[in-house]
């Protein structure tokens, strides 16, 4: 009886997956750049069908258009507006192109280069657009509820469970929690969620991690914020400073710091609901929560930025929660558009 010959359908092994971004990324840039030749688009094709992983980068490099919507508007509008008034697909490439030359770099110094820059969030495996949120069950067990404008990458190992949190923000329920209710054997790699400025380590518990991008305490570059729900968290900076966080707590560290714990904010997590959960707040700090899930400028005027707040509004529809302030509060909404409101006095 003959042998049978060994099989050829074994599937590739992964390829580092930073490599492969910057590959989709320098491809994406040369077919807009306005003379891709036949030889181009061949070589290209030729690269997609090398391997998987080649062809899930393209198809995030293609979910691109959606998250230009959150690109500051002096860096889009032109390639937004371009695009718009294309009459064919290389027209339209012409358009994109610009944000893939000169506009990423503005996008580039406005977030930050390196390793929080332009192409991470736009390639992420797991991503939501402004006012989206998204339930993501994680290999091990893990859920996931990505937040409004977050971008996540997955990476398990034999020796790790790591989630990359490349911008906004997630809650987290480890499968380690969950394996307990259920009595399953659980899942003894650790689990970790990466930021710009650390790592919090899973400690089988329930816990949001949310990355913001302005200063603290007057440091610049960023900083990260937790709050436990469920037992507890170890934090660690990317200078090696470490703190654990209990249930009821939270904090907000930098690369180089960690604030002192604080009693965590009766809404953490209550985004999960779609509802802002709002207790003795100012308005300023009301409007710069519920801006982060519609588009464009939501502000309010000086007199009025210290007005105390309380209350329950929707994030799936801000303008309802708008009307809800007006009509609860002595406010009054002033527009110029749809995309710049602002409150004052009544």
């Amino acid at each position: 009886m003959n042998a049978r010959p060994p099989s050829t359908d074994a599937a590739p092994a992964p390829r580092d997956a930073a490599t492969v971004r910057k590959e989709a990324v320098a491809w994406y840039a040369r077919l807009c750049s306005g003379s891709t030749t036949e030889a181009d688009r061949a070589a290209w094709r030729q690269w997609q069908a090398a391997h998987p992983d080649h062809r899930r980068a393209w198809q995030r490099i293609e979910a691109m258009r959606a998250t230009l919507l959150q690109v500051p508007a002096n860096i889009a509008a032109p390639a937004l507006r371009l695009t718009a008034q294309a009459r064919s697909r290389r027209q339209a490439l012409r358009g994109m192109a610009l944000l893939a030359s000169t506009g990423t770099l503005g996008y580039v110094a406005w977030r930050g280069a390196g390793e929080h820059g332009f192409a991470r969030p736009l390639l992420a495996e797991h991503r939501t657009g402004i006012g989206q949120q998204r339930e993501v069950q994680l290999a091990d067990g893990s859920l996931m509820v990505l937040d409004t404008a977050t971008a996540i990458d997955v990476r398990f190992t034999a020796t790790a469970r790591v989630v990359q949190l490349w911008a906004g923000a997630v809650l987290i329920e480890t499968a380690h929690q969950r394996q307990l209710q259920r009595q399953q054997a659980v899942d003894s790699r650790p689990f970790m969620v990466q930021t710009a400025q650390g790592s919090i380590t899973a400690l089988g518990t329930r816990f949001t991690v949310r990355q913001v991008d302005g200063p603290l305490g007057g440091q610049p570059g960023g900083y990260t914020e937790v709050a436990v729900l469920e037992h507890a968290v170890a934090i660690r900076t990317a200078d090696r400073q470490a703190v654990l966080l209990r249930a009821g707590q939270q904090a907000r560290f930098t690369s180089t710091s960690v604030e002192a714990p604080q009693p965590a904010a009766d809404y953490a997590g209550q985004w999960r609901s779609g509802h802002l959960l709002v207790n003795d707040r100012s308005l300023a700090e009301v409007l710069e929560e519920l801006s982060r899930y519609r588009h464009g400028r939501l502000g309010c005027d000086p007199a009025v930025a210290n007005l105390r707040i309380s209350g329950v509004f929707p994030l799936t529809d801000t303008d309802r929660a708008l009307v809800l302030l007006i009509r609860t509060f002595p406010l009054r909404q002033r527009s110029i558009t749809r995309y710049w409101v602002t409150l004052g006095p009544r």
